[in-house]
């Protein structure tokens, strides 16, 4: 039986889309946030990967256990 991932996935992307909007946020008021195009990419690679969690958790729940 594989692990439940929908509540990780969904906490990933959740994290990372709010991680996200404070970065923009802090540059739209003209912060100086070192990295930050590095970070925003960290982000987007996170967030794929936590849809994929959510994907894999989604799909494993229609095949019957053996």
């Amino acid at each position: 039986m594989t692990p439940d991932l929908t509540l990780p996935g969904a906490a990933l992307i959740s994290t990372c889309i709010i991680a996200g909007g404070i970065l923009i946020g802090a540059q739209m008021f003209a912060v100086e946030v070192p990295f930050a195009p590095y970070v925003m990419v960290a982000l987007a690679v996170l967030v794929v990967l936590g849809a994929v969690m959510l994907i894999l958790s989604c799909r494993g729940r229609d095949m019957s256990p053996s």
